[in-house]
């Protein structure tokens, strides 16, 4: 994870922007662990050196790709390298290369083979591939090509290139079958909140005023402040809060639209000297006539790059799809030399993924409802259908094809394809994954849903699902936190109960305070942040539908846990309550929000406290001999001993029916007897009882006895594990 990558740039409009990959926010990594780029290949060990980096687009992984390169040149970095090479991906040329001078920039072929012949010579040891864009790549890359001999030297009998170092760089979506290849994964993060505050200031020429009006702006704004921290958005939000009176877009959809307005506007102004105002792109009828055919095109053209999975488009598509090639006239279609070629100029035209995506959804959405469906169900399961989809979302709300009769069931009325059976393939896709398995076409479409901005869209979606959003494994980012909230708003007000499960899902404290935007907006973890409770308690006040929350492997923290108890106090719904793995610390001097939770909650019924630090049982026991409702209680790995064993059987006077103490090592036979002793006149309506495995003698010894003193007493047997 590179954190100390330091991209401090003076204007918007420069050679970052060009060179920035771009497209759709993507998952982020999980499990993430600092470190320098100077170390990215030092704990490889005996495995070959190949470096997977990923990030977002717009992160900064070009950028980084250059910067490496240009470290290496000046003698700065990777100096055990001989030569390092740089291939852009997206170069046309590449995917028709199939030897190594093919990639070389040499100025004429007699050099690139004499540099061939030397690499191959030492099996390609000492040479270093940075490898940009592993997702602009087609997927139909050619067996014998010599990237394939890179990525994978052993599909090569004679492996002549196995001894050489790759640096690929690529967006997570696109990244999976490298993952089995890599000997490390790596991630970009973008900018911090300080370093984007330290890159506004340097856009806006320091003035301190425009800068925190700016940042207001955007706190103001949960799409635009959770994108921020990619510096390709970052200089797009501040370039609209320069040209547009201090405003900003408020939807992924409208951060890329504005760059297209942007554009356009500039061409009108610049170029043809107009002061026309440009109109809405979603409607080519509105575009002033000097800029409508080249708009329509630009749209045909980027659907034809989603179709065939490309992003760069020679003389060639332009003249088959019968495109005059002024459109890049306009600016949105940038014009790239390539510099592989041999000796001769070779151009190529750069359509910015994003803007892709954005323009295809424009496409398709000006086609007939019946065209429209079954274009996506062509797309489905392409690694682009997910943004497009959601930039499609965004522009027709999703209310093309929509009669009554498609709500009713298909075998009642079978009418013809509509989006509710998109909808509805994605669903019953993740569905059928195992319960581990991360699930990002179904968060593509809950994202879909807060575009289209209709909350009946959100219940149907959620009786397709059982009312049971189930996002486990499945890492989330800001804007995702922002869409799962909107729909869970969304569906609090059906009668049915709603289950949202968010186990695992890298959840930080600007997520979990989106979560609770999204769940206002609707007007019917392995995380590190400590206040993120904080904002899940607002959830919790802003909802009465949600029967169960799993919160395991989230970072709450004891001030985040006061919160949520303070808020789950009144809480009716709630019933199932984990907090596994959470970062917290219950003692005597903070354990009193859980006596409060358990004092004065009246619905919960399931409560699991195992793998945090339990120092004291004193609050947890006096809570339990109140409460009325908590039928199952874990505190398993939680550190007891045997003093918190005896605080804890003075509690146990209550209904409980399970209780799960093992992985508690520090318990020793005195605690178990001195629990078994209480038990054989308490707690009624106990029957599970799971104990360390280290005692697990004491099942014959001590609680043969007790069970039978148990029977005497009108008590059931209580089966110990």
């Amino acid at each position: 994870m590179i954190q100390k990558e330091e991209i401090q740039r003076g204007r918007i409009d420069d050679e970052f922007v060009r060179l920035s990959i771009t497209g759709k926010i993507d998952d982020i990594l999980l499990q993430k662990t600092p470190v320098n780029l100077t170390n990215i290949f030092s704990e490889i060990g005996n495995r070959r050196n190949f470096v997977l980096i990923e990030g977002a687009p717009g992160s900064g992984k070009s950028t980084l790709a250059l910067h490496i390169c240009q470290e290496w040149a000046e003698g700065k970095l990777f100096q055990e390298f001989d030569i390092a090479i740089l291939v852009k991906l997206r170069d046309p040329l590449v995917r028709e290369a199939i030897t190594i001078s093919d990639l070389l920039p040499c100025t004429n072929k007699a050099m690139a083979n004499e540099t061939e012949t030397a690499i191959m010579s030492l099996y390609g040891k000492g040479v270093l591939w940075v490898l940009d864009g592993w997702d602009e790549l087609p997927s139909d890359l050619p067996r014998d090509s010599i990237i394939n001999k890179l990525i994978r030297p052993d599909m090569s009998r004679e492996s002549p290139l196995h001894e050489s170092a790759v640096i690929v760089t690529s967006r997570p979506s696109s990244s999976a079958e490298l993952h089995p290849l890599v000997s490390s994964r790596v991630e970009v993060l973008g900018f911090t909140p300080h370093k984007l505050e330290q890159y506004f200031t340097e856009c806006l020429k320091g003035d301190s005023q425009a800068v925190q009006t700016l940042l207001e702006r955007i706190r103001e704004n949960p799409v635009v402040e959770g994108s921020c921290y990619l510096p390709l958005n970052a200089s797009i939000v501040v370039n609209c809060f320069l040209s547009d009176n201090h405003s900003l877009p408020t939807s992924n959809h409208g951060i890329f639209t504005s760059v297209v307005q942007s554009s356009l506007k500039r061409y009108l102004q610049e170029k043809l000297g107009k002061t026309t105002p440009v109109g809405n792109i979603t409607s080519p009828d509105s575009l002033p006539s000097e800029i409508r055919t080249q708009t329509v095109q630009m749209c045909q053209l980027a659907y034809h790059g989603i179709e065939q999975n490309k992003a760069t488009f020679t003389d060639r598509d332009l003249t088959a799809l019968r495109i005059t090639k002024d459109i890049s006239n306009v600016g949105l279609l940038q014009t790239v030399s390539s510099i592989i070629s041999d000796g001769h100029l070779v151009y190529y035209c750069f359509l910015h993924l994003s803007i892709q995506e954005l323009l295809a959804a424009i496409h398709i959405s000006l086609m007939s409802p019946k065209q429209q469906i079954s274009v996506f169900q062509k797309l489905f399961g392409s690694p682009r259908f997910s943004a497009v989809f959601q930039f499609y979302a965004g522009i027709t709300k999703l209310k093309t094809s929509r009669p009554i009769l498609s709500l009713l069931p298909r075998f009642l009325c079978p009418v013809p394809a509509t989006v509710f059976d998109l909808v509805r393939k994605v669903v019953k896709t993740e569905k059928e994954k195992f319960s581990f398995e991360p699930k990002p076409l179904l968060l593509s479409l809950i994202n879909c849903l807060y575009e289209a901005e209709d909350s009946r869209l959100c219940v149907f979606v959620a009786n397709l699902l059982n009312h049971n959003l189930d996002l486990d494994y499945t890492t989330m980012n800001p804007i995702d936190c922002l869409s799962v909230g909107y729909f869970a708003s969304a569906c609090s007000n059906t009668s049915n109960e709603f289950t949202l499960s968010l186990n695992n899902c890298s959840i930080d404290d600007q997520g979990c305070k989106f979560l609770a935007r999204g769940l206002s907006k609707c007007p019917n973890s392995n995380n590190d942040i400590p206040t993120a409770g904080i904002h899940i308690a607002e959830i919790i006040e802003n909802t009465s539908s949600i029967s169960k929350l799993d919160l395991s492997n989230n970072a709450i923290g004891n001030s985040g846990l006061c919160t949520l108890c303070e808020a789950l106090s009144t809480n009716t719904s709630l019933k199932i309550l984990d907090l596994d793995y959470c970062s917290l610390t219950i003692s005597d001097d903070n354990g009193a929000a859980l006596y409060q939770l358990l004092n004065t909650n009246n619905s919960l019924e399931y409560l699991n406290l195992s793998d945090n630090t339990v120092t004291s049982c004193r609050h947890i026991a006096a809570g339990l001999a109140v409460n009325k409702t908590l039928r199952t209680l874990y505190l398993v790995s939680c550190e007891l001993t045997d003093q918190s064993i005896e605080e804890l059987s003075t509690g146990l006077i209550n209904k409980i029916k399970a209780l799960y103490i093992w992985g508690n090592d520090s318990i020793t036979e005195d605690g178990i007897k001195t629990l078994s002793r209480h038990l054989t006149t308490h707690c009624s309506e106990l029957t599970q009882l799971s104990i360390p495995r280290h005692l697990i003698s004491c099942i014959e010894t001590v609680f043969r006895d007790a069970n039978k003193e148990r029977k005497r007493n009108g008590l059931p047997e209580i089966d110990v594990y």
